[in-house]
This record gives C-alpha cells, sequence and structure tokens, in this order.
C-alpha cells in the first residue's frame, strides 16, 4: 500500500486552543501534513486519511501535535467568522445583529 504526505498552510487571525495543546497558540500561519494511504482495489487512485499533525514551534524547535481535522476545521470556521481584528465593527453594528434577530424570532412566533 502506498502513502503520501501532504502539507498544506492554515491561517489564524487570533490565538487559538485545540485538543491536546498545552497552552493557547498564538495567531499566525502553521504548518499541517495530513499523512494518508492508496486505497487499493478501485479503478481510479483514491486516499484515506489516516493521520494530521500540526507543527507548533516551542522554544525554537518544531513540535509535531496530531489533530481532529473536523475540531481544526471548526477552529478554523470559529476564527474566520469573527470580525478582523484590524477593523472593529462600527458601534452600531452589534445593536443592528440583535434587532435582526430579534425581529427574526418575532416572526417565526406568528400564528397563522
Amino acid at each position: 500500500m502506498a502513502n503520501r504526505i501532504t502539507s498544506a498552510q492554515v491561517t489564524f487571525q487570533r490565538p487559538f486552543l485545540l485538543t491536546g495543546f498545552v497552552k493557547l497558540q498564538a495567531a499566525g500561519t502553521y504548518t499541517v501534513d495530513t499523512e494518508e494511504e492508496q486505497i487499493t482495489g478501485l479503478t481510479f487512485p483514491a486516499w484515506k486519511r489516516t493521520g494530521m499533525i500540526i507543527q507548533i514551534a516551542r522554544a525554537g524547535v518544531f513540535e509535531h501535535v496530531p489533530v481532529d481535522p473536523a475540531e481544526l476545521h471548526e477552529a478554523l470556521m470559529r476564527d474566520g467568522a469573527q470580525e478582523n481584528p484590524a477593523h472593529p465593527a462600527s458601534p452600531g453594528a452589534g445593536e443592528t445583529r440583535r434587532n435582526a434577530a430579534r425581529n427574526t424570532r418575532l416572526v417565526t412566533r406568528k400564528k397563522f
């Protein structure tokens, strides 16, 4: 069975924490390595993920920490869903979101 490792860069705009980490990690770009094995018996090449690690710099050396792909994806989505720290929201933005949510909730409560 053939194996391969692919690398990708992920960027967090804010500090983050994943299962298995000792402390909060700084915002920045991190290398994620994915190990895959080839699935045999198919008429086309296919690969199955067998592991994923993220490279964390600690005291000048890189530590390879295993991560759950779903948890990493969720952390990246949460990080991207937040406001950009360099461009804070206008003072009324929170009020607008709250009113929109309140109006949506009221519409769903109407009886027809």
